[in-house]
């Protein structure tokens, strides 16, 4: 039976009124809505209290209260007598007190302690009959919390609401976990905040437990097709042809690839690898076992600029394989992609061109997408619909933090590459404020007398908002240095800014000039200096992406972060790791998930109770009862799991 909020004792038609503004309609929506936070009633002695120590105590009142109304807010004020001590209360703005106490009153007094006047300013006073050691706080304007507090209370006594189990029971006596309604009613009348905490580890589980769920059933139901049949003789040929030697890691991800192709079902992977930990050479290579087995590979880059430089990495190492380049600008589209659909092209490489309904492909075996978190799930889901079978390899340099791939992909399916070449220097990275400009172009001038190659970024191309954008840096940069400089924004046409970088890279000893549009796809060996404008607004992961655009070589090399403000912390943070793990990891406590792995719009990470740092125990404990439970035979025809089929299509509810 639904009982609705007009039924409940106490609720009249303000409350009314205030509780449905909130979505809540009925008994069961009221339960739902659980506190924000709690207030913390314990007791205090006052031989325990220190000098403005906020405290609760239990007095009784000695004299009639008064209400006072000189000054600037009138007061209740009155003695109470607390373990023996006479204390002197006063309530600012609390008029209403003035009716509800009376001399001989118990009462509990929570405030701020004054320990040289024996003085409690209180910010609550209630009658110690109506008490609470701690108290819900719900945030809802116009309604005491200790209202919504009664109604629930209500609502139990009565049982106006049944809250089924959601969890088997196996898990739940496994981990001793509250049951579901006991959690619920420990969230709203908390007996300590230890309970507190145990029923909030309780629905961490079932966050964690139905998130596995969903996302295991759904690649349980994985398309089925046959191993690659791919040429190993030949990939070794071409890892031994290479002119340096393949990291452990991407060793062990070129491994998970393989093992992937092998399979009797489509494979799915996350190769996460740090700037320039070489993740590029790790997708040629699982490229090319797909050519060798007769199939085509497409690869996506969000950038023109990254997909050319993929293009000629690509046929630099794979002159034998016959690799297009399919952007915006490509000449002669139209015969390009007959030759694609009659596959005349093993490997192609693109941009969002590559989603355009007539890119027609003979027998796609593999959809690589780089930087997959700068693409919309729409637009990578179009482009893996035209696989003959849905592999793919996700690429991505911004390092996510471990729990956050495990949600996502799950264990087996993510392969990290932490290692640095080996040739490759730290990038010793400094936080400093504009005024100390001058040390930044002293150093830029000896990096450009050495024929080395610098870069400058701005948050802005014209803006009288922001001083330092491409206009104003440009002429600063004119007035100090004697070197050609070049500048790359997004209001260049294509041929203006692939021009732009090309003179770049082929003048040695010159300063690129550029916005955040060179975060990827920017490989020069020479490079040696990155300067950021304003980098306080620019994200964590963005910065370190900048960062990696230097470096790449075996010269020693520079990353000074300029602000007009002084002690940002991610700045100082920034300056002091180049672990971009450990930076995601800081990134993600300070903005939450946001839109790492692009999957904001998937609607998989609205957690209530999970933290994505702290709780991987829980994931990955939830991670493998699921796994358990998907592995029984019976499981889709048990009727004790009929309840968890249900919930693997819709978002588990309540």
């Amino acid at each position: 039976m639904e009982v609705k909020l007009d039924q409940i004792k106490g609720i009249g038609p303000q409350t009314l009124r205030l509780l449905r503004n909130q979505g809540i309609w009925n008994a069961y929506d009221l339960v739902l809505h659980v506190p924000k936070g709690y207030e913390d009633y314990s007791i205090t002695k006052l031989t325990d209290a220190n000098h403005k120590d906020v405290i609760t105590v239990i007095g009784k009142i000695t004299t009639e209260p008064k209400l006072i109304r000189g000054g600037k807010v009138e007061r209740v004020v009155f003695k109470a007598l607390v373990l023996n001590e006479v204390i002197d209360i006063v309530a600012f703005g609390r008029s209403y007190l003035i009716k509800q106490l009376k001399k001989d009153d118990e009462v509990q007094i929570k405030g701020t302690y004054h320990l040289y006047f024996q003085q409690i300013n209180a910010s609550s006073i209630v009658k110690a009959e109506k008490r609470v050691s701690i108290k819900a706080a719900y945030g809802i304007e116009g309604l005491h919390d200790k209202t919504i507090m009664n109604l629930i209370e209500t609502i139990r006594q009565e049982n106006y609401v049944t809250i089924y189990e959601n969890i088997p029971k196996e898990f739940i006596n496994k981990y001793h976990l509250m049951s579901r309604q006991d959690a619920f009613y420990q969230l709203h009348l908390p007996k300590s905040f230890q309970m507190i905490e145990q029923a909030k580890r309780r629905m961490k589980y079932e966050e964690a437990f139905f998130m596995q769920l969903k996302r295991m059933a759904t690649q349980k139901k994985r398309e089925s097709r046959l191993p690659k049949n791919y040429d190993i003789y030949a990939v070794k040929e071409l890892i031994a042809s290479l002119p340096y030697e393949l990291t452990q890691d991407q060793k062990d991800a070129v491994n998970d690839i393989y093992r992937d192709f092998k399979q009797e079902h489509v494979s799915y992977r996350l190769i996460q690898g740090d700037v320039g930990s070489g993740k590029t050479i790790v997708a040629l290579l699982a490229a090319y076992a797909i050519v060798t087995a007769k199939e085509q590979v497409s690869i996506m880059a969000p950038t023109e600029l990254l997909a050319s430089q993929h293009y000629q990495f690509f046929t630099t190492h794979l002159k034998d394989v016959k690799i297009a380049l399919l952007t915006s600008k490509t000449k002669d589209k139209n015969v390009l992609k007959d030759q694609i659909k009659n596959h005349e092209i093993d490997i192609v490489i693109g941009t969002h061109a590559l989603i355009e309904s007539d890119v027609m492909f003979h027998h796609l075996g593999l959809v690589i997408i780089d930087e997959q978190h700068k693409f919309g799930v729409k637009t990578r889901d179009e482009l893996i619909d035209k696989a003959h079978a849905k592999d793919v390899i996700y690429l991505t340099a911004t390092p996510i933090p471990r729990t956050l791939a495990l949600l996502a992909f799950g264990e087996a399916h993510v392969s990290y590459i932490k290692e640095k070449p080996k040739h490759r220097l730290p990038i010793e990275t400094k936080y400093i404020t504009k005024d100390l400009i001058a040390e930044v172009y002293d150093h830029m001038h000896s990096a450009l007398i050495r024929k080395e190659h610098c870069m400058v970024v701005v948050p802005a191309i014209d803006s009288d908002k922001i001083s330092d954008n491409i206009e104003n840096v440009y002429q600063e940069l004119q007035k100090e240095f004697s070197v050609p400089i070049y500048v790359l924004h997004s209001k260049k046409s294509p041929l203006e800014q692939e021009e732009a970088m090309s003179s770049f890279i082929m003048q040695p000893g010159s300063i690129l000039l550029a916005t955040t549009m060179i975060e990827v796809g920017i490989d020069i060996p020479s490079a040696t200096m990155m300067v950021i404008y304003q980098a306080d607004r620019f994200g964590l992961a963005q910065l370190h992406q900048l960062r990696g655009r230097v470096g790449r070589g075996n010269l020693a090399s520079y990353c000074y972060l300029i602000s007009e403000k002084e002690d940002i912390e991610r700045l100082q943070v920034l300056s002091k790791t180049d672990d971009g793990f450990k930076l995601a990891s800081f990134d993600l406590s300070q903005r939450g998930p946001g839109d790492f792995l692009g999957v904001e719009q998937s609607g998989y990470f609205k957690f209530n109770y999970l933290n994505l740092i702290e709780d991987y125990k829980i994931i990955h404990e939830a991670q493998l009862n699921v796994k358990d439970l998907l592995n029984r035979k019976d499981f889709y025809t048990n009727p004790i799991y009929k309840y968890l089929v249900k919930s693997i299509t819709p978002t588990p509810g309540v």
